[in-house]
């Protein structure tokens, strides 16, 4: 499944067949959607609208890191990929208990990740690194002069708004990204080549006769 952090991309990178095309631009718009409806329950529904947005994205990691698990069973992908599909799991759980706990403990999990977004950029981005590192600077001071002049409680309402915009803003990458990809997957197949009658491709190509 297509999660949020892998939309850009994908909406920026075409598929090599419109048959990739056609397995793929559906769930990139049903998870936009999905995306888009959590942000604007939280942007709406200042009591639970947050809650739901955090244990919304804890179910859909969930979703992910379960399929990458199931992926790694029957080989598909390699032990790298099996742990993060775990870690996953574990963190998508995590953040549906804290939505359940309280709405202060929500409003602190989004506060944090706001702060931390760009220092994790930073780590695993060289290339952007520099540019990473002085917006960490500018967003912790930020943080903290919100928490000073308007105290905790202005601080997590803005860590809660900063989470329903960007989700909003991932729910609309994926939208447009399912677009293009639907564009894409009505397009007709590629004749074969000539001389191919196209009998041997599904055994690995014409070579595989040999």
């Amino acid at each position: 499944m297509t999660n949020a952090v892998t939309a850009g991309r994908l909406a920026a990178t075409s598929p090599t067949s419109p048959a990739q095309a056609r397995s793929t631009w559906l769930r990139m718009a049903v998870l936009g959607a999905v995306l888009l409806a959590l942000a604007g329950i939280a942007l709406s529904w200042d009591g639970w609208g947050p809650r739901v947005l955090l244990a919304g994205i804890g179910v859909l990691a969930v979703v992910r890191g379960a399929t990458m698990l199931r992926g790694a069973r029957t080989g598909e992908v390699d032990r790298s990929v099996a742990v993060s599909g775990a870690g996953a799991v574990w963190l998508g759980a995590v953040l549906v208990a804290v939505a359940l706990l309280s709405g202060i403990a929500t409003g602190w999990v989004f506060a944090a990740a706001g702060v931390l977004a760009l220092p994790v950029l930073a780590a695993v981005s060289p290339a952007r690194r520099v540019v990473a590192l002085v917006g960490s600077v500018l967003v912790v001071a930020a943080a903290v002069a919100l928490a000073v002049l308007g105290g905790t409680d202005t601080l997590l309402d803005a860590g809660r708004l900063l989470a329903a915009l960007v989700v909003g803003v991932l729910g609309l990458a994926n939208l447009a990204g399912a677009v293009g990809l639907a564009r894409i997957a009505r397009r007709p197949a590629p004749a074969p080549a000539a001389g191919c009658g196209g009998c041997a491709c599904g055994a690995g190509g014409c070579g595989s006769l040999r």
